[in-house]
């Protein structure tokens, strides 16, 4: 069986490869950890100098969390909260590494996908990606820290949008919000990402640091993933939750009763 996650190494910059091209590359639990686990030795890695996330195949970026999981990790709020407590493992570990991440996006960045991308430092999408936030559509609840870094990004009006209709939005509307950094043609994507990757691999790495630090620091809200524990035990605990999981994996459209 392929490795799901594949390091690989040039010029001072890794470019870390979620390897699950059969699921669109949608994050497990342990692929998760590995993640989260792999940028923490990245960062204390000498000679790596910046660092891109990209997704194997031609189908995603990353499609989102693993909804196999779902039922039994979210079966309960305090399941739920410890789902996404791991999750924003994932993204401390990429705020901490001290080099920039930049995020390679081709074909769909959704839910954790997205969330994981806005993690990164710097985003670059070919033209034809898609993305999005799908949670109401579902029955979920976004995490606390998740939410606080798209409402820095896009503002609250755009982050209520996007939350709240589920929409999957084109590369130009994302980069209009200030979702994106560059759009670029897909056939350009890598080469662009991997010029701009050298670019900052060759720039003072304690500048690169402390520009990364203040920035995060100016920026941070402070929110944690307990903040959310009211949320989670209405809406975990809830008929619409069940609903919601069940119609996506029947493939049917959810109808909710707000209970």
């Amino acid at each position: 069986m392929a490795d799901t996650l594949r390091i690989e190494r040039e010029d001072g910059v890794a470019w870390l490869v979620v390897n699950r091209p059969e699921t669109r590359n949608a994050l497990d639990s342990a692929l998760t950890r590995r993640l989260a686990d792999a940028f923490g030795a990245l960062g204390r890695e000498e000679g790596v100098r910046a660092i891109v996330l990209r997704g194997a195949g031609e189908r995603a970026f990353i499609s989102g969390a693993d909804i196999n999981e779902f039922r039994e990790r979210l079966a309960t709020p305090a399941g739920a909260l410890a789902y996404d407590e791991e999750a924003e493992a994932l993204m401390g570990a990429i705020r901490a590494a001290p080099q920039p991440v930049i995020a390679m996006i081709h074909g769909f960045a959704i839910g954790s996908g997205l969330l994981v991308a806005m993690a990164c430092d710097i985003r670059i999408a070919a033209d034809a990606v898609r993305v999005g936030i799908p949670v109401a559509r579902i029955g979920l609840v976004p995490p606390v820290p998740d939410v606080a870094r798209l409402v820095r990004l896009v503002g609250p009006a755009h982050a209520k949008y996007l939350l709240m209709t589920g929409r999957l939005i084109s590369a130009r509307e994302a980069l209009s919000h200030g979702l994106l950094n560059r759009v670029v043609a897909a056939e350009e994507l890598e080469t662009v990402t991997a010029g701009l990757a050298r670019l900052l691999a060759a720039n003072a790495p304690l500048s690169l640091k402390a520009v990364k630090q203040i920035v995060d620091r100016i920026g941070a809200a402070g929110a944690a993933v307990a903040e959310g524990a009211p949320w989670y035990e209405e809406v975990y605990g809830s008929a619409d939750f069940e609903e919601g999981v069940a119609a996506f994996f029947e493939k049917r459209a959810p109808t909710f009763r707000g209970k």
